[in-house]
């Protein structure tokens, strides 16, 4: 099923400062609109639950989803097919740990907010159906996670500088 994005639901856990505009994240999807070639008219809107969680939540979800007991930076739930939110939209999640993420882009080297767009972007993507579990689809996801990155002015994130 192709979803065009339509909408963003931003919710935190106790305790986490985030310093992000919900402006960035619209601009965001506008973008991966664009480059997956959504069209509104012929696909299901979807919104984006993006959850900013701490690390031992991350692990706690990771676990329970993947078996792997550690806390990772970012985690795509796709939407129920059956259920929908009061504007008829279905609704995708993103688990984004902040922690996780500002160390991952101290020791690469990047801009943690850079880094948060990324990884929301490499989320969001995969609720589309994209998927990096082969050379082929890692290459087509990374690409496009490039150029959407790109017109928002962040460097190839896939370019580390040590």
């Amino acid at each position: 099923m192709k979803f065009h994005l339509n909408d963003i639901l931003i919710s935190k856990d106790e305790g986490i400062d985030l310093k992000i505009k919900k402006s960035d994240f619209f601009k965001c999807i506008n973008y991966i609109n664009e480059e997956t070639e959504t069209c509104k008219a012929k696909n299901s809107n979807l919104t984006v639950s993006v959850k900013f969680i701490t690390s031992q939540n991350m692990k706690k979800l990771n676990s329970s989803y993947s078996g792997i007991n550690k806390a990772t930076n970012v985690l795509s739930f796709l939407p129920d097919l059956n259920e929908t939110d009061e504007n008829n939209n279905l609704v995708g999640d993103v688990a984004l740990c902040l922690d996780v993420l500002k160390n991952e882009a101290i020791e690469q080297n990047k801009k943690s907010h850079d880094h948060l767009l990324h990884l929301f972007t490499h989320g969001v993507l995969h609720l589309l159906g994209y998927q990096h579990d082969s050379k082929k689809k890692a290459a087509l996801m990374e690409s496009i996670e490039k150029r959407v990155l790109n017109k928002l002015g962040i460097d190839d994130p896939y370019q580390i500088e040590l």
